[in-house]
């Protein structure tokens, strides 16, 4: 029976993670040749040791379904790359597979490097800025819940738009740099997908109102805004440049579930900045990108 994946580096001389796979890393219910392969990848890519002006660039190859979220096909379904992204994280969608090393030919491919911190993306290009904001305190941005605590920021807070929205179903790149507190060196592994979900649910808006009351309540209870407040900002369609969407939030168990338009953003960024007080910050950009 052939192979299902195969895996190289790093080297010395090459700081790079290069696999290829029958099939993609599920999030769950893994076969236990994806379970090898997923615990390789994290067992190599510890090996990656960046400078102060390296982050790691993650770049995943092949199919990907049309709600598939890259950041978590690269990222969230395979580790936290506490060492090698200790100073950021740049992903993206890559275009086409790169041929094995091995000559074999594989649906899939998955690649880790070190790259600059003030690097791009290999495979997209930027169209025009659809948001920026400069720094907005995040507050203490503490427990489980810092996708709202990002959204609300981003809906108080002062940000620059474009004329126009995106075109439906247009792939759009997030660029951020987040800055903890002092003596605080957090994991942005951990932090990528809450601070991500809740910049892109920023530049949404939600139409159901058939939900938003007791979604808007449940949000209350668990970030620092009325109800009233929330609906509002979830309503509201001026920074909707990313689109609206039936339920962007939903209740859902004992709280709430958002539905961000993630599976378009093929590129991003999450970038470690100097602290200088007590409190999180985050800056950055939403932009509209193409091949």
């Amino acid at each position: 029976m052939a192979a299902r994946y195969e895996i190289h580096g790093p080297t010395e001389s090459t700081p790079v993670v290069e696999a290829w796979a029958d099939d993609y890393i599920r999030f769950g219910r893994r076969s236990h040749w994806q379970e090898d392969l997923r615990n390789e990848i994290r067992a190599r890519c510890s090996e990656l040791n960046p400078s102060s002006e390296q982050i790691l660039h993650a770049t995943f190859f092949g199919a990907k379904a049309l709600n598939a979220d890259v950041e978590n096909l690269m990222l969230y379904n395979v580790g936290s790359f506490k060492g090698a992204g200790r100073n950021g994280i740049r992903f993206e969608y890559g275009q086409g597979v790169p041929s094995a090393r091995s000559g074999s030919t594989y649906p899939f491919s998955y690649r880790y490097a070190l790259a600059q911190c003030s690097g791009t993306f290999n495979h997209w290009q930027p169209i025009r800025t659809l948001a920026s904001f400069d720094w907005i305190d995040l507050g203490e941005f503490a427990g489980e819940k810092k996708l709202s605590q990002v959204w609300l920021a981003l809906s108080r807070g002062q940000v620059d738009l474009a004329d126009q929205a995106c075109p439906p179903d247009a792939p759009f790149a997030v660029e951020i740099d987040l800055r903890p507190p002092v003596g605080r060196k957090p994991v942005m592994g951990n932090l990528l997908k809450s601070v991500f979900d809740g910049v892109i649910s920023a530049f949404q808006a939600h139409t159901d109102t058939s939900v938003l009351p007791d979604a808007a309540a449940r949000i209350a209870s668990l970030i620092p805004a009325e109800p009233a407040e929330i609906e509002n900002h979830l309503l509201d369609q001026r920074r909707a440049l990313l689109g609206v969407s039936t339920r962007l939030v939903s209740p859902y168990r004992e709280g709430v579930k958002w539905d961000p338009a993630d599976h378009r953003c093929v590129a991003g960024e999450l970038l470690a900045a100097e602290p200088v007080g007590p409190l999180w910050a985050i800056r950055g950009s939403v932009v509209e990108v193409n091949r």
